[in-house]
């Protein structure tokens, strides 16, 4: 539950149990398409790190690198950073994820989105092993205040799909995250990327805002060739129905 000795879990007062997460929500809103990503939940190393898809190491070598998801955008045409970024070092670390961050926060990027970031359960764990994943929380906090958990998450997913206009979800995770937008908001499915079946789109209600929800590969498939061809359908399913 710690990272480099900077704890991001805490008990406040004996009885409260506080963790830190992350969202990204631009400051700044171009003459763009608002853009939702909904990711599973936070890796405790990117909030301890303060980036999201702050790096990934290597298998076998346990080197650094570029986290595949910016890569795979990058390949995608759907985010590309105006300057070439560093290969990531544990010296480094700190001032590309500033870089990153604050592109992103003031739109700062090559792209025809707004980008807005959001685990859908915000409890952060590790990256790996048997408590990492959306299937870790559970193992971690126990059934039934997960239970409860996904009562808060879906509000705070509403809040934010309302209060910034929000009319296009890509959703990475669909196991836990996707049901629960399609099972909370009573998604219907309307039509399939590429005609895949394993990607459908939904047209889902939020207080009687009609939101288009996408089913993206899971950030892990992000170097796989089928992976960014249904990225790339989407965005292009996006720019059809806008």
């Amino acid at each position: 539950m710690k990272h480099e000795e900077r704890s991001i879990f805490k008990f406040d007062a004996g009885n409260k149990f506080v963790y830190e997460t992350e969202v990204l929500i631009p400051k700044v809103n171009k003459n763009r398409i608002n853009v939702l990503m909904v990711l599973g939940n936070p890796a405790v190393h990117s909030v301890a790190e303060r980036m999201f898809f702050s790096y990934e190491e290597t298998r076998t070598e346990r080197k650094w690198r570029e986290h595949r998801s910016w890569r795979a955008l990058r390949d995608c045409e759907v985010l590309t950073f105006y300057e070439d970024v560093e290969k990531p070092t544990p010296g480094n670390i700190g001032k590309i994820n500033k870089y990153k961050r604050d592109c992103l926060l003031n739109g700062k990027y090559d792209s025809d989105f707004n980008i807005f970031l959001l685990p859908y359960f915000s409890f952060p764990t590790p990256a790996s092993g048997e408590c990492s994943g959306v299937s870790g929380i559970a193992k971690i906090v126990g059934k039934d205040i997960f239970a409860k958990m996904k009562e808060f998450e879906f509000q705070r997913f509403k809040s934010i799909v309302l209060c910034y206009d929000i009319k296009n979800v890509i959703c990475f995770q669909k196991s836990d995250a996707r049901k629960e937008i399609v099972k909370q908001a009573e998604g219907k499915p309307i039509r399939n990327i590429l005609d895949d079946p394993d990607y459908p789109v939904y047209k889902i209600d939020i207080v009687s805002k009609h939101v288009t929800l996408y089913t993206a590969p899971p950030t892990r498939d992000f170097y796989k060739v089928k992976a960014k061809k249904i990225l790339k359908g989407i965005v292009a399913d996006i720019w059809d129905n806008k």
